[in-house]
């Protein structure tokens, strides 16, 4: 379920989870939960138990003190599930096997819940190495955006870990941000992933003072607030690859570097940057995406696009896009684009594609069902390929070589595809 529901949320936790959670939360020091019930109330139970305290802190007899404090307790409780629920899924799996590789007693509480339990169970016994994966997981989703950038510099590097000289780096950064209204509050954290044994700073800057308009005891209000300014870091020591998450353009991305060169890495660095390799979508355009190797051979049954976007060759600011049915056996974009445009002379000579979502159905399992997974990409090489699974994120890449999208020695050593 995409849309977060506390209560759908809880529908599926198991009772051993849920009280683990539950009693020691702040707000869980408050609901007064009978535990030898039925486990299959209790998800149930405690809703409605929740639901009647958000009821009260509306009463009007509550003293402020105590109304503002619950109120606090109640919107710990619902960003914790929201956090749960948000991190549910096999790439956050996946990035906390890694990070707990070595822990037994994780390895034991994952071979008894699935996903939504496993994150909840992470936030509970584990929220630093929750936090880690959820700042990791962040990052990807944004890499390849607009904020992006990628560049090498010199490898080897040790990020220094010292609080006091990471703070002077936030402060230096802060004042990158001091034209747009940023003020002079700032927080840091730093992350290490053990998958890749890269580093990661996330940087909060105190953005400008926005107005925001919310509710407030069931009463419409408006607030100002200061909403933090996020930039982050990724360094690899082992190839001196840097991916920088900046606002402001390229030379704050420049900035921000040399910053980290002269408080975090204690070196003056040298930034090359690494441009994206484009994509060849045109290559696509057949229809039937046929491959030429086996499929077999990655694991993949069948290949379809979702969606294509196409622009006129030789023109500006024409583009349309055609979307197609996800279902496995229907025409895809391209044979729904053949069939539908008016051309003069042909559909390969007139029309570009930009870009495209794929959807890929892997090897039928063996109770029948065929799974798949999806991803898009743009012409000028961004994609979301990363926010994929590790283990489908090879697959993607193989599907593009075999495709004529990318060129076989344009994969990154990380994404070389593994045997099934």
């Amino acid at each position: 379920m995409k849309v977060f529901n506390a209560r759908h949320f809880l529908r599926h936790i198991s009772m051993p989870t849920l009280r683990e959670f539950t009693e020691p939360h702040v707000l869980g020091q408050r609901l007064t939960i009978d535990w030898t019930q039925p486990p299959e109330s209790l998800p149930e139970a405690i809703s409605d138990a929740v639901d009647a305290m958000t009821a009260s802190s509306r009463d009007p007899a509550l003293d402020v003190t105590e109304r503002e404090s619950l109120e606090k307790d109640l919107l710990h409780w619902y960003d914790d599930l929201r956090r749960a629920h948000l991190l549910g899924h096999g790439q956050a799996i996946a990035e906390f096997r890694s990070i707990c590789a070595n822990d037994p007693e994780v390895t034991t509480a994952f071979a008894s819940r699935d996903e939504r339990e496993t994150a909840l169970w992470m936030l509970t016994n584990r929220d630093k190495a929750f936090r880690d994966a959820e700042l990791h997981i962040a990052f990807q989703a944004k890499a390849n955006g607009k904020y992006w950038k990628k560049h090498r510099i010199q490898p080897g590097l040790d990020p220094t870990r010292d609080r006091a000289q990471l703070e002077t780096f936030c402060h230096d950064v802060a004042n990158l941000y001091k034209k747009v209204g940023g003020g002079d509050g700032v927080h840091v954290e730093i992350s290490d992933r053990t998958a890749d044994e890269s580093v990661q700073l996330t940087i909060y800057v105190e953005g400008p003072v926005t107005a925001l308009a919310h509710f407030a005891q069931n009463n419409f209000t408006r607030i100002t607030t200061r909403i933090a300014l996020e930039t982050a870091i990724v360094y690899h020591p082992a190839t001196g690859i840097v991916e920088t998450i900046v606002k402001g353009g390229a030379k704050n991305h420049t900035a921000v570097l040399e910053l980290f060169g002269k408080h975090v890495v204690k070196q003056e660095i040298t930034p090359e940057a690494i441009e994206k390799k484009r994509f060849n979508l045109n290559a696509m355009r057949d229809g039937m995406m046929e491959p030429f190797d086996d499929w077999s051979t990655y694991g993949v049954d069948k290949v379809r696009l979702r969606r294509a976007r196409f622009c006129p060759v030789g023109r500006t600011g024409i583009s349309f896009q055609v979307e197609a049915s996800p279902e496995k056996d229907h025409d895809d974009a391209i044979q729904l684009a053949l069939g539908s445009l008016k051309v003069e002379h042909s559909f390969e000579a007139e029309y570009n594609m930009d870009g495209a979502s794929v959807i890929v159905y892997t090897t039928a399992t063996e109770d029948g069902k065929s799974p798949h997974f999806s991803f898009d990409l743009y012409s000028s090489g961004s994609s979301t390929i990363k926010n994929l699974s590790e283990h489908n994120q090879p697959i993607a890449n193989a599907v593009l070589t075999a495709l004529n999208v990318i060129e076989a020695e344009e994969q990154a050593p990380e994404m070389e595809l593994q045997a099934a």
